[in-house]
């Protein structure tokens, strides 16, 4: 039996730090959850293109040659030939080139893609993809915050959140068996919402735990690197990770031209020699050369983690085995890094697991807002007891953050998702657009709910994340019935699955806005999340002195 005292303080530290920390995890578990499905979001994003369809992969080999010989700085920087015709793929072939720049100034990139003409000959276009999907999972990762003190910022709040779980559990452990998945609806509204937080917080802790591990290790994994290298291995490492990436690299040019193998033998010959491997692109480096090599990335069967980083080379001329650094072939620390990715991002498991993790994420984001709501209730129950009707200028303003952060995310993603078809071709960086929007609409939410109280703008921004949330489907709609626009509309189950999610999501926010307007007018008069007036107040006040009596 745990003692009394013991339990008070937990409870204590499970509750400042979440309430300390709860508003920044809620961003990410939110962002988060949206990044389970990153790349449909890119698809959705992309605009239409001449697609990988347009190119069979027989014709890919002339291609190929012709980019080369047109674009000679493609063959060192590396030629992709995409393999599954996605919309975020513009054609069958697409490389990267180092923008021109001056001294001092950072390196910029040029995208290409290339098609054939109905003639046979090369039709090359410059055009940036859209990095919607990127910032989204860059709100998640540092919520905004610039590089390193976004990681490092999250790591610190990551630790804690682990803290904060521990404290929780052994503050639910007296009443575990009674109350384990209790959830008792009635007039008791705060109850109500206790139990709802526990019954999430314990089903998934399995989740949060994870998350709490892998996020403090992404956030810590540069210092502590540094550390490390410092004091235990004396510079041993960097000789390792750079024996590494050598052993990743493709063979240096020859000089000699090679007659290059066909793309589809190539893939002939990978199956053969590691058939658990998925391939999604195909990379080729010195095309054209006796030494030119076909980097493979993708997935191996069986193994956790996508192999963004690593993946088999063949020859391009012999199609024989040159470097093997798939997940089953790695060091055990490339491994563990792999692994701690897979976990966190749910890499594993196929569409069962990213659609666990997508809910998850969502309630999870759900926890840390009514972790808030139960925190400023229960300042209302006591100052009742204190004869108080009014509560706090500190509830007051917490009950305003945290409408305005969290509903102000929300709402800010969703309008910048929208951006993504209805500025396309009409601004010039598209990609900074995103963040200006996002940022005003969070900062705006932020100002609203300050200047309006949390009852009123609870009300306000919840219908403004409804109206954004179904602007997404709307843009489609609109794309489909009025081509004029200049905007699209894709046909696919990944890109149309964004938008019936989209639909639903509004849906609920529609739901939970009408509740909150319910709440907000009939509520109990004393809490921070009611707008009656002043004569009721009063009336509150002689209750309470009733009471007292």
């Amino acid at each position: 039996m745990i003692r009394a005292e013991i339990v008070k303080l937990y409870k204590t530290v499970h509750t400042w730090i979440g309430v300390s920390c709860g508003l920044a995890l809620f961003i990410a578990f939110y962002a988060g959850a949206l990044t389970m499905f990153q790349e449909p979001i890119a698809r959705w994003a992309s605009p239409p293109a001449v697609g990988v369809e347009a190119v069979s992969l027989e014709d890919a080999p002339r291609l190929l040659e012709l980019v080369a010989a047109a674009y000679p700085e493609a063959r060192e920087e590396g030629i992709t030939l995409h393999l599954r015709g996605h919309e975020n793929e513009p054609a069958r072939v697409t490389w990267v080139e180092d923008e021109p720049h001056e001294a001092g100034q950072p390196h910029g990139h040029v995208h290409w893609w290339a098609t054939l003409k109905p003639d046979g000959s090369l039709l090359a276009k410059q055009e940036e993809p859209s990095d919607l999907a990127e910032f989204i999972n860059d709100v998640h990762m540092r919520i905004g915050i610039p590089n390193p003190w976004g990681s490092y910022f999250m790591g610190v709040v990551s630790l804690l959140y682990g803290v904060t779980l521990i404290a929780g559990v052994i503050v639910l452990l007296p009443s575990l068996a009674k109350d384990f998945l209790a959830l008792r609806i009635g007039k008791n509204i705060k109850r109500m919402w206790l139990d709802a937080h526990n019954v999430v917080g314990i089903t998934a802790l399995p989740f949060h735990l994870v998350i709490a591990v892998t996020a403090t290790a992404w956030g810590f994994g540069g210092p502590l690197w540094s550390a490390q290298e410092s004091v235990i291995f004396g510079g041993k490492q960097k000789i390792a990770m750079a024996r590494d990436l050598e052993r990743w690299r493709a063979p240096p040019p020859t000089g000699e031209a090679g007659a290059m193998m066909p793309p589809s033998q190539l893939l002939q010959r990978l199956n053969a020699q590691v058939p658990d491997f998925e391939p999604k692109v195909m990379v080729f480096r010195n095309f054209g050369d006796k030494a030119a090599a076909a980097k493979f990335a993708g997935a191996e069967r069986g193994y956790v983690g996508d192999t963004r980083f690593g993946g088999v080379i063949l020859s391009a001329v012999t199609g024989t085995l040159i470097k093997d650094n798939r997940a089953s072939r790695q060091d055990l620390d490339r491994r563990v890094g792999t692994v701690i990715l897979a976990l966190h991002t749910g890499e594993y498991g196929g569409i069962t697991i990213i659609w666990a993790y997508f809910f998850l994420g969502f309630s999870g984001a759900w926890l840390f807002y009514s972790g808030n709501l139960l925190w400023i209730e229960t300042r209302r129950k006591k100052a009742r007891k204190e004869g108080k009707v009014e509560q706090s200028r500190s509830t007051r303003l917490l009950g305003s953050a945290t409408v305005g952060i969290c509903l102000g995310c929300v709402a800010g993603l969703s309008l910048t998702i929208v951006a993504a078809k209805w500025l396309h071709g009409r601004v010039a960086d598209l990609d900074a657009w995103h963040a200006y929007i996002y940022y005003a609409v969070f900062l705006g939410s932020i100002t609203w709910a300050f200047a309006r109280g949390a009852a009123r703008s609870a009300v306000h921004l919840t219908w403004l994340c409804a109206a954004f949330t179904v602007a997404i489907p709307l843009t489609t709609l609109l794309a489909w019935a009025f081509p004029m626009l200049g905007m699209w509309a894709h046909g696919s189950a990944a890109t149309v699955g964004v938008d019936v999610v989209a639909f639903i999501g509004a849906l609920c926010f529609a739901w939970i806005a009408t509740a909150t307007a319910w709440r907000v007018k009939h509520g109990p008069a004393d809490s921070i999340w009611s707008i009656r007036t002043a004569e009721s107040r009063t009336g509150a006040r002689q209750s309470v002195a009733i009471a007292a009596e």
